[in-house]
């Protein structure tokens, strides 16, 4: 498209000898013609940055352009180093994609030069539409794959890594790794078609930093997915704040939203092996839902005795997990339960579980004598400490603590 676009700003730049650009509708420099004229500070700024500074954006919506229907004359603004120029809407079947541009200080472009600056956005209109509408089927296709790169079926997780990497969809390098995001509803509303809208656009300007090829996509009923090269990640390690960041602004409505919690799975060796990476990030999720110390951001491989158990299904770890001896611990002291946590988290380290604790060290060899009455187990034997550490991390991942 951009080049298509550029081809259009050439050859009217050659036709009316002046200057001319094109943006999109908020105010970003897509091509640029490079006809030596004097031009004035703010074309020199855009070019440098490929966006408008946000004090001529400000000065841009006033002038209400959104509203325009063929070509407005823009005055001068000095503060803002702005000659006088002409914008015409670049508009293809009633949908607006973005402004031309025209240096005009001296009012002298004729009828005819109109003509010729109101077809360019035409043109440059239909080109917008076609790469919106091939950029739409080529997202849809790739949801597609993407839904069964992460099947239960082995077959077709295969038939879909083919095709993505035979399609020219992903640029295959190396490992694998799935994001997840998901946010958290404050009440009992969940994710509506409005908000998996907002979900695609954080997602799609998560992947847009990637790069062609660089990522891949899929927005399901209550959380956001990409998959991408383990290295990318390893290389831009904020990543995953951006998505979240992004998800934030996106879906805008604070009120309705307690967070949105992102998870890293692990690296997977092959594409059609993305769903364990995959799997594993809503394991992560699930933990940090229940546990707030991992949120909002958590990777699988920092979960700890968590990624073992979040992989085991629910209902046996309720089943099976919480062993009568934790059951006592809880129903007894919540702040035992907290304490027999950490005393078993520092492995032991009486010094350690006080200093967290604020407490004296005697404080603590007392409630451990408390805790090992009320659970009946000794915590001087290795199997009884893991029995109970075992529990406890069981009883906070069902939300029991």
């Amino acid at each position: 498209m951009l080049e298509e676009l550029q081809r259009v700003v050439e050859a009217l730049a050659h036709r009316l000898g002046r200057a001319v650009a094109v943006d999109d509708l908020d105010f970003r420099l897509l091509a640029y013609s490079t006809h030596a004229d004097a031009g004035d500070e703010w074309r020199a700024r855009v070019i440098l940055s490929r966006g408008a500074p946000p004090e001529a954006v400000a000065w841009l919506r006033r002038q209400r352009l959104g509203r325009a229907t063929g070509p407005v004359r823009l005055p001068a603004e000095n503060d803002l180093g702005i000659l006088p120029r002409l914008v015409v809407p670049v508009v293809y079947q009633d949908v607006r994609f973005g402004y031309l541009w025209l240096f005009d200080t001296e009012d002298s472009l004729t009828g005819a030069q109109l003509e010729l600056a109101s077809a360019a956005a035409a043109e440059a209109g239909a080109i917008c539409f076609r790469e919106r509408v091939v950029s739409h089927l080529r997202t849809a296709r790739e949801g597609e794959l993407v839904r069964d790169l992460l099947s239960e079926d082995p077959q077709v997780r295969g038939m879909a890594s083919a095709r993505l990497v035979e399609e020219n969809l992903f640029a295959l390098r190396g490992d694998v790794t799935a994001v997840v995001a998901r946010p958290l509803p404050a009440g009992a509303d969940g994710v509506d078609e409005d908000d998996r809208i907002a979900l695609q656009a954080a997602v799609n300007t998560a992947s847009a930093r990637l790069g062609d090829r660089g990522s891949l996509r899929l927005v399901r009923p209550d959380h956001a997915v990409l998959v991408m090269p383990s290295a990318t990640l390893r290389r831009s390690p904020e990543l995953p704040e951006a998505l979240r960041t992004t998800s934030l602004e996106r879906l805008g409505r604070s009120a309705k939203w307690r967070d949105v919690h992102v998870a890293v799975g692990s690296p997977a060796r092959r594409l059609d092996d993305a769903v364990t990476s995959y799997t594993q990030a809503l394991d992560a999720l699930r933990v940090a839902e229940v546990v707030p110390s991992f949120a909002p951001l958590v990777a699988h491989e920092s979960l700890g005795i968590y990624a073992l158990l979040a992989a085991q299904p629910i209902d046996q770890l309720g089943t099976y997990g919480v062993h009568p001896a934790v059951r006592r611990l809880l129903e007894a002291d919540r702040q035992l339960f907290t304490t027999a946590e950490l005393y078993l988290d520092r492995a032991g380290d009486a010094r350690a579980t006080a200093t967290e604790l604020g407490l004296h060290r005697a404080s603590v060899y007392h409630r451990v004598r408390r805790i090992e009455d009320v659970t009946e187990l000794d915590l001087s034997d290795g199997q009884h400490r893991l029995l109970l550490h075992l529990g406890i991390k069981v009883s906070r991942l069902l939300g029991l603590a």
